[in-house]
Formats: structure tokens, C-alpha cells, sequence
């Protein structure tokens, strides 16, 4: 069974919501142009290569992830050893001689007789005890499948997230590189006319040179993830271009609906497993420890008579099981050793899961307060002084630096929504949720 994320699939470019433009008027004119222009660019690239949901990256990294394939080797191995659980022993043929080579009458051949025999050992129960203790082995790599299945979907669930987060970064840098260009101009017009010192040119070409370097930088990091993404399953980063929504906000449920499917989750099934498998090797050890009975049969000769005889026999050792005694205690502490570790997981994951569920709620009152109260502000504090700055009221330093908060609040709103989706991931894994959409 495949277990992967819930997630999203559609494109909305969200930089616009993140971005407010300098309003001052010389840059009024370019702010249209700007706005569109990272849309634009999306729009080549997604026509240029081929459109990637995380429906289609976790399917991808599920079916090629060379970690996935040890696992059917690994079955198979387990198939096998229940094959070879399943073949009988071997029968012994015995063939004896008797009253030959002697004294006497006894000195050659004609008072000797001989026997032909056939003996196995009755142990059809113990046959079955191994196979059901190795087909019992067999189902805890389903187990580890799942739990592998659910780390790959949400390594490459974050790396995704990673990816559509530094799409967003880049853009809002490509548009704070714009500003800083239409700035420079301006001011450089200004400066000409005389009414800007050439300081603030000087500080706005260094300002500019600074966007550029971010722009470069996130160009690199952006192709870093997506390569990371891509080799999941071996493909080509220059094939494929993730396309998501991160503007819609997860929705979990409450504590006490997450709590109850951590009991699902394939790890604490693998420790339920581990003790059933403990249990049929329990028996199977007291099983093997019982004497088991030979039978034989055959045919005699004798010489003497030149007649022919059957004869049978059965063999019935001594003892008991006690000599099971050891090994069966070794796997009753095993057993006992696998319900600890599956308590101590299950509180693990239960501190988990309420850490997790705190922090989205946190995420999401950041995104709520950025959104509805900070952003706003800062766009109107960031209009006024454009407004002042253009009639000398403020100077260059004071309006850049109202800009660059703004800047930064937009960065810090993508920094929210890269916590709630990561958080929501990693919910979702330890959940074991098994849908993708």
C-alpha cells in the first residue's frame, strides 16, 4: 500500500498580494507592467516545461525512489524462506547386513540376511509452525513499506513547498529589483534637476546592486530545490516546473480526531506485528523442542531360506519440551521489549502531533494578522512616504527604510505560509494520512 500527503494542485502566482509597488509618481506609470511581468514569466515557464502537482512528485518519487525497490527484494527473500519452511525432510534409506562373514554356519552368505529400509521422521505440525512463522515474517515488510512510502511523500512534500516558496522569494525580489531600478532613475533624473543630492543616486545604485544579488542568489537556491525534487525519481530539472497554491491554508482537525488515527499509524502496527510474529515463533520453538517420532519400513532377506520378510519399526525419544524453555523466554522478552517501544512511541507522537497542531494554529494567526493588519499599514505608511519624500519632507534614507520593512513583512508572510504547509505535512505523516489529491 502507497501512503502519500494531502496537498494542492493549482497555480495562483500570489506575489501581487505580497508586493505593494512604490506609489510615488514616477513610478506610477511602470506599476501595471511590474505587477504583471512575474506572472508573465510563470506562464513561459509552465509552457516551456511540464507542469508538476505534488499529486504527480509524490506518485513519481514512490515508483522510482531506489529506496523503494529494496523493499521488493527484500519480499522476495521472505518468500522464499517461506518456500523452504514447506519441504518435508528428507527420508533415510538404511540397507543392513546380518549373519554373513563369519564362523561356522555363519562364514559366508548362506545364514545372512539383509534389509532394506526406509525411515522419516513425523513432523508435519512442526512443518506447518514454519511456514506460519514465515508468512508471518513476510507481512512486517508491509509495515516498513508504508512508513518508508509515508517519509519519502513528506521529504518530497517539503521539498515541493521548498520550491514554490523560492518561486514566490524570487519573484518578490525580481519586483523589489524593478522598484530599486525605477527608483535610481528617477532619482537620477532628480539629481540632474537639482533637486536630490548625488548621495542619495550613490545610495540607491547601491541598493539596486544589492536587489540584483538577491535575485541572483534565489535564482540558485530555486534550481538547488528543484533538482533536489526532481531526483527523487531520477528526472530532469529542466522538464518540469512545480506549479501549487499556497494561499490555501490546511485545515486539521481537533487533538482528539488526530490522536485517534495516530493508532493507524503503520509504525505502531509494525510493533503489534512484531509481537504476532514473536508469538508464532514461540510456538514454533515449542514445537520443535517435542520428540519426534521416526517410523521405517522395509524388506528382509534371508538367505537361508531364500524368503523374504517386511519389517517396520518406530522410534520414540525420550524427554520433553523443557529444552524450549530458554529460547521461548528470550522471545517472551522480546515481546515485551516491542509493547515499551510502541508506548514510548505512542506518547512521542501524541507530544508531536499537540506541538504541531499549536503551531499551525500560531501560523495561522500570523498569516491572519500580517495579511489583514500589518500589510496593510505598512502599504498605506509606505504610500505617504513616497508622497513626502517626493515633495522633500523625508529623506532618501528614512523612505527606503519604510520600503524595506514592507519588504520585509512580504517576506515574513511567505515565511508563515512555508511554517503551515511544512507543519501540516508533517502532521499528515505522523497521522499516516494516506490520500493525495
Amino acid at each position: 500500500m502507497q501512503r502519500s500527503l494531502t496537498f494542492f494542485t493549482t497555480l495562483k502566482p500570489i506575489v501581487g498580494r505580497f508586493l505593494s509597488l512604490d506609489v510615488r509618481p514616477f513610478g506610477l506609470c511602470i506599476i501595471a507592467g511590474l505587477t504583471m511581468f512575474p506572472l508573465f514569466v510563470n506562464v513561459q515557464e509552465v509552457q516551456a516545461k511540464e507542469a508538476l502537482n505534488l499529486s504527480q512528485a509524490i506518485s513519481f518519487a514512490l515508483a522510482e525512489h531506489p529506496e523503494m525497490s529494496v523493499f521488493g527484494h527484500q519480499r522476495k527473500a521472505l518468500d522464499a524462506k517461506v518456500k523452504q519452511a514447506a519441504v518435508l525432510p528428507r527420508p533415510t534409506i538404511d540397507f543392513t547386513i546380518e549373519d554373513a562373514m563369519g564362523t561356522g554356519t555363519h562364514s559366508n552368505f548362506g545364514a545372512a540376511q539383509s534389509t532394506l529400509s526406509i525411515a522419516w521422521v513425523l513432523e508435519q505440525r512442526a512443518i506447518e509452525k514454519r511456514v506460519d512463522a514465515a508468512t508471518n515474517a513476510v507481512t512486517q515488510i508491509d509495515f516498513d513499506i508504508e512508513i518508508k512510502a509515508l517519509d519519502i511523500s513528506a521529504y518530497t512534500a517539503k521539498l515541493f513547498i521548498e520550491s514554490l516558496i523560492l518561486e514566490q522569494r524570487l519573484q518578490l525580489a525580481e519586483l523589489a529589483e524593478q522598484q530599486a531600478d525605477s527608483a535610481l532613475s528617477a532619482i537620477r533624473r532628480r539629481v540632474e534637476a537639482g533637486k536630490s543630492l548625488s548621495i542619495e543616486q550613490l545610495q540607491s545604485k547601491a541598493e539596486l546592486v544589492r536587489r540584483s544579488l538577491e535575485v541572483e542568489d534565489l535564482e540558485h537556491e530555486l534550481e538547488a530545490s528543484r533538482y533536489q525534487l526532481v531526483a527523487q525519481w531520477g528526472g530532469e530539472v529542466s522538464d518540469y516546473v512545480p506549479q501549487g497554491e499556497l494561499l490555501n491554508i490546511p485545515v486539521v482537525k481537533d487533538l482528539p480526531s488526530q490522536l485517534a488515527k495516530l493508532q493507524a499509524h503503520p509504525a505502531l502496527l509494525a510493533f503489534a506485528n512484531k509481537q504476532r510474529i514473536a508469538q508464532s515463533q514461540i510456538e514454533l520453538a515449542r514445537i520443535e523442542a517435542r520428540p519426534k517420532w521416526q517410523v521405517s519400513a522395509g524388506i528382509r532377506r534371508y538367505e537361508a531360506t531364500d524368503d523374504f520378510g517386511l519389517v517396520a519399526g518406530i522410534s520414540i525419544p525420550f524427554g520433553n519440551d523443557s529444552r524450549s524453555l530458554g529460547e521461548v523466554q528470550v522471545i517472551q522478552a522480546q515481546q515485551a521489549e516491542y509493547q515499551s517501544q510502541a508506548d514510548v512511541l505512542t506518547r512521542k507522537l501524541n507530544t508531536q502531533l499537540f506541538v504541531l497542531l499549536q503551531n499551525m494554529k500560531h501560523s495561522k494567526h500570523v498569516i491572519d494578522t500580517l495579511t489583514e493588519q500589518v500589510i496593510p499599514l505598512l502599504e498605506k505608511a509606505t504610500e505617504e512616504a513616497s508622497k513626502a519624500y517626493d515633495i522633500g519632507r523625508i529623506g532618501y534614507l528614512e523612505w527606503t527604510s519604510i520600503r524595506q520593512e514592507l519588504l520585509s513583512t512580504q517576506a515574513q508572510l511567505l515565511d508563515a505560509y512555508q511554517a503551515i504547509h511544512l507543519q501540516h505535512i508533517e502532521i499528515q505523516r505522523l497521522t499516516g494520512t494516506s490520500l493525495s489529491n
